[in-house]
């Protein structure tokens, strides 16, 4: 893992024990190797979905503005890992919830946001 992504990944871990603790067992799950970042940020997205209403409207707005900052990255594997993994992993774990998927959609970047709709809508006429 290059130092963007290391550290992309470190401020995510800040914000709270429950994805610290994520990143963790993803990591220790893959030892010897390095995890697949696909599979990392997937574990992120669950993990926050999962941890969502325990935060804080400003950690919220960090957070999804990490998202976005990680869309918007010249690092082609980090913008594809936070779009494939992190993101379609929200989209996922809030399929069943919409009061919840409404709220996530408003902290949504631009970027962020387009790829979850489509992602939200692949496959619907």
């Amino acid at each position: 893992m290059d130092k963007i992504i290391a550290d992309y990944v470190d401020k995510f871990s800040s914000f709270s024990d429950s994805i610290s603790e994520t990143i963790g067992s993803v990591n220790e799950y893959w030892i010897p190797d390095e995890s697949p970042l696909i599979m990392l940020f997937s574990q992120i997205g669950k993990s926050l979905v999962a941890i969502f209403s325990e935060l804080d409207c400003v950690k919220k707005e960090l957070f999804f503005k990490y998202i976005e900052d990680g869309m918007a990255s010249d690092n082609d594997e980090l913008a594809t890992a936070i779009a494939t993994g992190l993101v379609e992993a929200i989209v996922t774990s809030t399929d069943a919830n919409h009061h919840l998927w409404g709220e996530i959609e408003g902290l949504l970047g631009v970027k962020s946001k387009e790829h979850a709709l489509a992602w939200r809508n692949f496959g619907k006429s």
